[in-house]
């Protein structure tokens, strides 16, 4: 039920995530909202459940998306991988430790499709523009970060975990 509730969460921030990067021009305010909700279920509800939050935000990002087919669900999927293994190395206590493992998470998913542009073109023509914004992302997506972890963990309260 939860990994239910938490796709639909899901399907709703990539919306407004959608309908927010198409109306602001900014490229320093566009913060992923995909990354904390796979971060949030792979650390509090195990593998499983994250791998499925993964395919659910994946296929739904990469719809609405017009960045190369595969690159979205590479990233997503290496960042599940990397939070699987670190989840008994990491201890997230509060929202503020959950927005700085969200911020680093976006800088390593700057890396990652930077990385992806070198092997798929040889060069990164954005190569520059991937590494200017790569901060700002993670700053803005870790002030997001703050307001997904609570209302997740409200969720949680008031309505998941009744018997």
């Amino acid at each position: 039920m939860k990994v239910l509730v938490l796709s639909i969460t899901g399907l709703f921030l990539m919306l407004l995530q959608a309908s927010i990067s198409f109306h602001f021009s900014i490229d320093l305010f566009k913060p992923d909202f995909a990354i904390p909700l796979v971060i949030y279920v792979t650390f509090f509800m195990g593998a499983g459940p994250g791998f499925v939050t993964v395919l659910c935000v994946g296929f739904i990002e990469e719809s609405l998306s017009i960045a190369p087919a595969g690159s979205i669900m590479f990233v997503l999927v290496s960042i599940f991988l990397i939070t699987t293994f670190m989840k008994n190395k990491l201890y997230i206590d509060s929202r503020y430790s959950f927005a700085a493992v969200s911020s680093v998470a976006i800088v390593l998913e700057s890396l990652l499709i930077l990385m992806l542009s070198l092997l798929a073109r040889g060069e990164a023509p954005n190569a520059l523009h991937i590494l200017l914004y790569a901060i700002p992302s993670a700053l803005s997506t870790g002030l997001v970060s703050l307001f997904i972890y609570t209302f997740i963990e409200y969720l949680n309260a008031a309505y998941l975990d009744r018997e």
